[in-house]
């Protein structure tokens, strides 16, 4: 009862307002550096995962959501009966979309379902691709949580074309009548080596450092409303 003893209700309310303030700031400072952390955990994961076919081809087999994160380099051919255009991406201010096909590597009995990576259009059409019928070698990134990712857009395709609104890999399967492993093969660009298409996948969107500098941020905010509310407090008395 002492802090009503200071001032009427209005310091109380004042007292209570900075509080939360800062108990809120403090929390969201923490919670960047949280995310900084697990940022952190997850581009090591991704660094220390590359792994060779013969392994790939044991562990597909056996738990795809092991693969999460991981690089492989791997030879096969493409299905070029298929190409999907995923719709509404943008790339260095560019509107565009990605493109997905089959990938068949001969030591498997499924297909893997590859993004190429991002491709401009100009209109609503979709862009002329052709793929190479011949044996190919692609550097390839593994996703197998969180496919389908934020949309609004409750149908995977546009039944009058080949656009794709989000993955959807059972979709898919049904459409190719082909077996596709669970997961999504991005395509790296290693020494400009890539093929059609320009990949632009990022596993951590937001850098560890990105997630200091706001937690720093969010820190000095505290502090700031913490200050303003002590001198306040001081000229009043």
């Amino acid at each position: 009862m002492a802090l009503i003893h200071i001032g009427s209700w209005k310091s109380l309310v004042a007292y209570i307002t900075c509080f939360t303030v800062v108990i809120t700031c403090m929390a969201l400072s923490y919670w960047q550096l949280s995310r900084a952390y697990e940022k952190q955990q997850k581009l090591a994961l991704f660094i220390d995962n590359k792994i060779t076919n013969e392994s790939l081809y044991d562990s597909l087999n056996k738990d795809i959501n092991a693969l999460n994160g991981r690089e492989v380099s791997i030879s096969g051919y493409f299905n070029t009966q298929y190409i999907w255009y995923l719709d509404n991406q943008i790339l260095d201010g560019r509107v565009g979309v990605d493109i997905l096909t089959l990938f068949k590597p001969q030591q498997l009995s499924k297909y893997l379902l590859v993004n190429l990576g991002f491709i401009p259009i100009s209109h609503r059409g979709l862009p002329d691709v052709s793929l190479p019928s011949n044996e190919v070698r692609l550097n390839l990134l593994i996703k197998s949580d969180g496919l389908k990712g934020f949309t609004l857009s409750s149908v995977a395709m546009d039944p009058n074309s080949q656009r794709l609104q989000f993955i959807d890999i059972s979709e898919l399967m049904s459409l190719s009548k082909k077996a596709i492993f669970p997961a999504v093969f991005y395509q790296q660009d290693i020494n400009d080596q890539a093929l059609i298409a320009k990949p632009h996948y990022n596993p951590v969107v937001m850098s560890p450092q990105k997630h200091h500098a706001y937690a720093l941020q969010w820190f000095l905010i505290a502090l700031a409303a913490a200050f303003i509310f002590y001198k306040v407090k001081k000229v009043e008395s």
